[in-house]
């Protein structure tokens, strides 16, 4: 749009001002151009107007035929998701309004219909949101509370079902995302993973697809093993789908997360590190150093190499990443715990240091900084625990803790400290 240009092309606007009002009307119409241009890609957009256009003119029989043609076509669509709830919601608008409908003036001119598509509309869309909400609740502490979840759902009830399938898996991960316990959340979690095996990579199953492998995370975390296995069945899945890279990478905190659950899942040694080979090279280059040698750490803990291991930790130190390295002082420490129990003086040096880095960074770990303070706590406890009582009573006291990093391994430690001294008060 410049003007020496139009000037140069257009010999007969010799002016300045037809230069200016024909430069202007140009990008007005290619400005006009763009937007039809866009407007005419959404096809529901362009049949709609096609549909008001025919009612204004009173071609009341051609309307009736697109319109019929239309909502055939959203009955047959195979993801019924929102767009075809929003679309079902318009097209019953258009048909119950207008001039014809204020010429029937007959208890048959219902409008009902209209309202009833909206609200289906609506539930579904609120009921999606509210989904995402809880999600980031579970991952990222944000604060949600809803408590007008029963009217969606009740009017999401004839939906439920395969036939439409948006709504009957995301009902199901609403009802998995509130479970109370795992085996509560394992009732919903297998009607949609058993969709997913039946369906293949469905754009709707992708959408909830993420909630599901996240919840599994998240149950994982907080003690159950079967959880982690199923997350890693969801790893898999992607991979046999072509869906776990993106644009040919793999994220680094999903391949953190697929050698922590098998090491804690007690996988057998030479399978970590075939994990380790298979998806050690999609990790980014600016990120890969740093977790792989985390994840030869684990792989080393799970060979009771502790001293082995640790050198990989300290080489993983990821400075920019708080949560990260709480997660490898976490397993740092219980390295260093197996290397020599009786070296205390090292042992409470380093747990009073990771209690500084807590405390440094509290913000930033808000969500997760209860779990690891459980962890210092019980930490001290075992290095302290001098005689069987102690032992007793912080072993009791552990086992009716909720889960934290390292629970497990902690008990496992009493216990065995228990037998000791049990053994000694015999003698």
């Amino acid at each position: 749009m410049n003007l020496e240009a139009v000037a140069e092309n257009c010999e007969n606007l010799i002016t300045y001002t037809q230069q200016v009002a024909a430069s202007t009307r140009l990008l007005r119409t290619i400005e006009q151009f763009i937007a039809q241009e866009e407007w005419q890609k959404n096809e529901t957009e362009v049949m709609r107007y096609q549909l008001k256009g025919t009612k204004e003119l009173g071609m009341h029989e051609e309307f009736t035929k697109i319109y019929e043609k239309e909502l055939a076509q959203l009955n047959e669509e195979s993801e019924q998701n929102i767009d075809t709830f929003y679309e079902r919601h318009l097209l019953t608008e258009l048909s119950l309004n207008g001039f014809d409908a204020k010429l029937n003036r007959t208890t048959r001119n219902d409008i009902m219909p209209v309202v009833q598509t909206l609200d289906a509309f609506y539930a579904i869309k609120k009921l999606r949101y509210i989904c995402e909400a809880l999600n980031r609740q579970r991952i990222l502490g944000v604060n949600f509370n809803e408590d007008q979840i029963a009217p969606l759902l009740k009017t999401l009830e004839p939906f439920t079902n395969t036939k439409h399938p948006y709504v009957y898996l995301f009902v199901n991960v609403y009802h998995m995302l509130t479970a109370e316990s795992f085996e509560d959340c394992d009732l919903y979690y297998q009607l949609i993973k058993q969709f997913a095996e039946h369906s293949g990579p469905t754009q709707t199953v992708l959408e909830a697809m993420d909630y599901v492998y996240n919840q599994c995370l998240q149950w994982n975390n907080r003690g159950s093993n079967e959880a982690g296995t199923e997350y890693l069945w969801w790893i898999d899945w992607k991979m046999k789908h072509d869906l776990l890279l993106e644009k040919g990478k793999l994220m680094p905190v999903i391949f953190r997360n697929i050698i922590s659950i098998a090491v804690i899942s007690n996988k057998k040694s030479d399978e970590v590190e075939k994990l380790i080979k298979l998806y050690y090279s999609f990790i980014p280059d600016e990120h890969r150093d740093t977790y792989v040698a985390f994840a030869k750490g684990l792989h080393q803990y799970s060979l009771k190499s502790y001293r082995k291991a640790i050198h990989f930790f300290l080489i993983a130190q990821a400075k920019e990443e708080v949560k990260f390295n709480t997660i490898i002082r976490r397993w740092q420490w219980m390295c260093l715990y197996e290397c020599d129990k009786n070296d205390t003086g090292t042992l409470f040096n380093h747990l009073l240091s990771f209690e500084k880095y807590l405390q440094r960074n509290k913000k930033e770990l808000q969500h997760v900084y209860h779990p690891f303070e459980l962890f210092i706590e019980y930490g001290n406890k075992l290095l302290k625990a001098h005689t069987h009582e102690l032992v007793e009573t912080s072993l009791t006291r552990l086992q009716h803790e909720e889960h934290f990093p390292g629970k497990q391994w902690f008990t496992e430690q009493f216990l065995a400290k228990s037998k000791k001294q049990g053994q000694l008060v015999y003698r």
